[in-house]
């Protein structure tokens, strides 16, 4: 059936206008004015945005770290991000054995999703060595619709530079591209020793084991090897104006640098470890100060920054508390946010004028689409998929644990109040969220190979 939506806020990341747009099956038929088709179910989007549906470039929804599990997993934090205006994610996959090939995360993580997805989805790579058989692996898999994969340069997993070096060069060869994870790991395990030498260590701890020049360094450090190896590098949740100084100095100097924030680096601040559930709130990086968001917020209406992505992770506040209320360096890190990123960047970036409607487009679907080689999401054009939703800019709601869709016993944006919210969502023409309520129960997301990054 084809479906005419009518008297929309038309927005794409280059323009924004008054207009119609024509769905015939999954595809988007026509953009315009007056469109008229005879039979089409109508409509009327008067007052309301008709934006791209969001791409969430970082998710965790199938994660454990040791004997601990996040508390949702594909279906039910997927529907959470539909219920958010949030049509398609690429999740990071956890470590699997340090012994399995590269292609058995992955595996995992595309037999989990399928059938249990509510949105569309692609999956990361994940290196946790670099060695010979990962080099005869890799290019076979960027081809198969794998082209990006992350690396860590902290955790027990971390890659060592004379790992990643030589692993730049092969992803250059198979024409992929590296998300970095960047914190000194010296600094980070030297801190957090000393703090654990008396306990109790509280999450007061936490920003203090973890600090922007600990962030900035391995940006720096990243940087500087992917200019010898002549190729883009991907900085993963930059929470630091140190840490953007290092890549601007990069981009000044002619390098191909794309950075992602997320919205608790925009929104929140190092001042939430004060509080009484402070554990929530731990995270890597951790949250900073309020200069440092509102210098993220100037280069995310600039450019500076080129993808808003979640990183969600919904380790529950049960566990955090269980873990790490006498050592915060034994909580599990991570925080939900899968919901609440498009009404969250919208409401505090568009409708308070720190972002343009077409920046808004840009950061949460257009180019995080591009970059991840998404073909036909996250755009408004004829015969891209019609992966769309509605944002009524009069609507407004408090943001509570018992009214989000997320399966976690906490959120850590509780309290706040969003203005413009999604009232519907289509997910390749499918009418999935109506209204605010779940038209269809099952699960319509399919797994997407995809392109090597063009963005």
């Amino acid at each position: 059936m084809s479906v005419l939506i009518k008297n929309g806020i038309i927005g794409t990341a280059e323009r924004s206008f008054r207009g119609d747009l024509l769905i015939e099956d999954e595809k988007i038929a026509a953009v315009g004015g007056s469109l008229y088709c005879g039979g089409a179910e109508v409509i009327d989007a008067a007052g309301r945005y008709l934006l791209p549906g969001g791409v969430d470039p970082h998710t965790h929804v199938m994660l454990r770290a040791g004997e601990n599990s996040v508390s949702d997993g594909f279906a039910a934090a997927t529907r959470a991000a539909l219920f958010g205006g949030t049509t398609s994610v690429v999740e990071h996959p956890g470590f699997t054995a340090e012994e399995d090939p590269l292609a058995r995360a992955v595996e995992l993580t595309v037999a989990e999703g399928e059938g249990r997805s509510y949105t569309d989805f692609g999956v990361h790579l994940v290196f946790r060595r670099y060695d010979g058989n990962i080099a005869r692996e890799l290019p076979g898999l960027v081809s198969e619709g794998f082209p990006t994969g992350k690396v860590y340069t902290t955790y027990a997993g971390r890659l060592t530079d004379e790992e990643i070096f030589p692993l730049m060069l092969r992803m250059k060869e198979a024409g992929g591209l590296l998300f970095y994870h960047c914190e000194n790991d010296a600094i980070t395990n030297g801190l957090a020793a000393g703090f654990q030498r008396e306990l109790p260590a509280s999450c007061l701890c936490w920003p203090k084991s973890r600090p922007d020049y600990c962030e900035a360094e391995a940006v720096k450090r990243v940087l500087a090897l992917s200019r010898a190896a002549e190729v883009p590098a991907y900085i993963v949740h930059l929470s630091t104006k140190a840490a953007l100084d290092e890549v601007i100095l990069a981009r000044r100097a002619g390098q191909k640098v794309y950075v992602e924030s997320c919205p608790q680096y925009l929104t929140l601040t190092d001042k939430c470890y004060e509080k009484e559930n402070g554990l929530d709130y731990v995270m890597a990086p951790p949250l900073r100060g309020r200069g440092d968001c509102n210098r993220l917020w100037r280069a995310l209406a600039q450019g500076d920054i080129d993808t808003v992505g979640t990183d969600h992770c919904s380790f529950s506040r049960a566990d955090k508390t269980r873990l790490g209320a006498e050592n915060v360096f034994l909580s599990p890190g991570g925080i939900p946010g899968i919901e609440t990123r498009m009404e969250l960047l919208f409401s505090e970036g568009v409708m308070k004028n720190r972002l343009s409607l077409e920046r808004f487009v840009a950061v949460t679907a257009t180019n995080p689409a591009a970059i991840l080689g998404l073909d036909g999401k996250g755009r408004i054009e004829e015969g891209a998929d019609a992966d769309l939703i509605l944002i009524d800019p009069a609507k407004s709601k408090r943001l509570s644990v018992d009214t989000l869709h997320q399966q976690v016993d906490y959120t850590p944006y509780e309290g706040i109040t969003v203005t413009g919210c999604v009232t519907d969502v289509w997910l390749r023409g499918r009418h999935l969220i109506r209204d605010g309520a779940l038209a269809e129960s099952a699960p319509r997301g399919k797994f997407v190979k995809r392109a090597p990054a063009r963005g």
